[in-house]
């Protein structure tokens, strides 16, 4: 077979595109739960922590959102919080 019959191989080259990178308006965020961060330390046994992405343009208050926590063994409200 000829080379350009060969599987897998074009008859034109690749083109890349190069473009410039534009400011991520998603970023990634943690949200933590609320109910347990109030708790005093002796109870505290763990702390529920999950990670997600948020657009900034879209959402650009802090993120509130109900997530399961393990520790607790229900529902509550878990809120963004700061990166360290």
């Amino acid at each position: 077979p000829a080379p350009a019959a060969r599987r897998g191989a074009s008859a034109a080259p690749a083109r890349l595109a190069v473009t410039a990178k534009k400011k991520d308006v998603r970023s990634t965020i943690t949200v933590e739960c609320t109910e347990q961060r109030a708790m005093a330390s002796q109870e505290r046994t763990g702390v529920s922590r999950y990670t997600t992405q948020k657009n900034r343009r879209n959402t650009p208050d802090r993120l509130e959102v109900m997530k399961y926590n393990k520790f607790l063994r229900r529902h509550t409200l878990h809120r963004e919080i700061k990166k360290k």
